[in-house]
């Protein structure tokens, strides 16, 4: 177990680095001058060659490169030259909004999800398990800012039992129901299909020959070795939900990370872009290194030698 957590931290380290350089060379392709940015489009070129310089820009990209990753290294992104402030004190101020927000929304996902899932599977072939499963295509077939914006209308507008946006515990339900809604959907359709195939493995028919309950089957023999696939899905949503939900984040007026990308997309922010870009990576690689992990706890024939 020990080796292979070394072995997965090396890789994720390398992973890192890979999404380092890539998004670093990308950034550099895009035809937008910083310094243009910072002094405007009226600037000197006196005014635009001393902030070239002093940002850098004159140096060859190997350079600029290696300092990037050397700031990287000790957890500095870099200076935002537009806004004015660190990016790294910009994206952990907008991180834990985010963080709220995407354990609100797997709260919802899980919430839906698992019993849809589990009763499908269960009604196998039957006019519920036929209706759930077209909800569940019909939950994957909506866009998440058309639900949001539905929700927007219906309980805030119209019934005005919760607020239209902005960050607070009773903002974040609209919000987190409009992305549980359409991802529930996938862990229901993950679930049923892995229920159903552990169901007719061996051992879950020599616990029923031994008349062991049937819901005592379901619950410690089938949902338990089924929620394997559940949990692979789950650590690479919740690590894209820690990237930030662009759309979401902006109809609600909810200033996380996707609420920032937003902005920075929009006012050509390269260094605020790359930093949400590295932030949003990393959450997504280093939850499959915790759900590697967990398999050991969930499924003891997983083998890690």
């Amino acid at each position: 177990m020990g080796s292979f957590i070394v072995r997965r931290l090396i890789w994720t380290i390398v992973t890192i680095w890979a999404i380092l350089t890539v998004t670093y060379f990308i950034a550099f392709l895009v035809p937008a001058d910083p310094a243009r940015l910072i002094a405007g489009q009226h600037a000197s070129a006196a005014t635009l060659a001393a902030i070239r310089h002093h940002l850098g820009l004159d140096k060859p990209l190997w350079w600029r490169y290696l300092a990037y990753f050397n700031q990287f290294v000790h957890g500095n992104l870099g200076y935002d030259f537009i806004m004015r402030r660190t990016v790294s004190g910009m994206v952990l101020q907008a991180a834990p909004y985010t963080l709220y927000l995407a354990v609100v929304a797997v709260f919802f996902e899980i919430l839906i999800g698992i019993p849809v899932g589990i009763i499908s599977a269960v009604k196998r072939y039957s006019f519920i398990d036929n209706f759930l499963r077209f909800m569940t295509i019909l939950g994957i077939s909506m866009p998440t800012y058309w639900v949001g914006s539905l929700l927007l209308v219906l309980v805030a507008f119209k019934l005005g039992v919760l607020p239209l946006g902005g960050v607070s515990p009773a903002g974040a339900i609209l919000p987190g129901l409009a992305v549980g809604i359409t991802g529930s959907a996938f862990y229901a359709r993950i679930l049923r299909s892995a229920t159903l195939d552990v169901m007719r493995m061996d051992y879950v028919r020599t616990a029923r020959a031994k008349g062991i309950p049937n819901w005592g089957v379901l619950m410690k023999h089938t949902v338990r070795n089924a929620l394997i696939p559940v949990v692979t899905y789950f650590g690479l949503d919740f690590g894209t939900l820690l990237g930030g939900l662009i759309v979401t984040e902006t109809i609600f007026n909810w200033t996380g990370l996707g609420f920032l990308l937003n902005t920075a997309i929009g006012n050509a922010d390269g260094s605020l872009i790359m930093g949400i870009t590295l932030f949003s990576a990393s959450s997504i690689v280093i939850m499959n290194l915790l759900v590697d992990i967990a398999y050991a706890f969930l499924d003891p024939r997983v083998s890690y030698s």
